[in-house]
């Protein structure tokens, strides 16, 4: 399976895909809403403000062009590295360092993922939600989340597949770009 940025620039290919996924994910966090809010893009957002996601292991992704158009946001100086792109200002990748998951944004996959792997299976976070999530989102993260997951997490951290990951350093934890951290006003404003 290849991704691509919106307009092709940034290109990547995901190994054993789909054989190595736990399929379609949807997250309704406020911290998913405030990153595409922040790149002007909340056209990715559902109806209800969520992102959907769906994770790969960074071991099995190769970038093939337009590293130099990536970038990376986080948050707060905490939290989990989010890389778009300069070139179209697509949502690319969440990842965090040494952990098996690469979560890809939807709308970079450019080909048959909703034959592929059929309906939502989990979604989360149902309390930021705009107006009404759909029957049985949870308000948290709760037990079909973790069993739809954790078998993902369990079998990459077992087979080491958060590393190589194209997204840091040799030593596993350094971005490959420098990340820009949101100040507290420019998180303000993307709310």
């Amino acid at each position: 399976m290849e991704i691509q940025c919106k307009c092709g620039k940034f290109r990547a290919k995901l190994r054993a895909f789909p054989n190595n996924t736990p399929g379609r994910l949807v997250c309704y966090c406020d911290d998913c809403q405030s990153y595409l809010h922040h790149l002007k893009r909340d056209d990715l957002l559902d109806a209800n403000g969520g992102t959907e996601v769906i994770p790969a292991y960074p071991a099995d992704v190769k970038i093939l062009s337009g590293l130099e158009h990536l970038k990376c946001t986080r948050l707060s100086p905490n939290g989990i590295f989010r890389f778009s792109t300069s070139c179209c200002n697509t949502p690319i990748v969440n990842t965090h360092p040494k952990e098996p998951w690469a979560g890809f944004l939807r709308c970079v996959y450019t080909a048959g993922v909703d034959q592929t792997l059929g309906p939502v299976r989990s979604r989360i976070m149902g309390r930021y939600a705009k107006g009404t999530p759909p029957a049985g989102t949870p308000e948290k993260f709760n037990l079909r989340a973790f069993v739809t997951v954790m078998p993902f997490m369990l079998k990459g951290k077992l087979l080491k597949k958060s590393k190589p990951s194209p997204f840091f350093a040799e030593d596993g934890v350094t971005p490959i770009v420098d990340p820009h951290i949101l100040s507290k006003a420019e998180r303000k404003a993307s709310l």
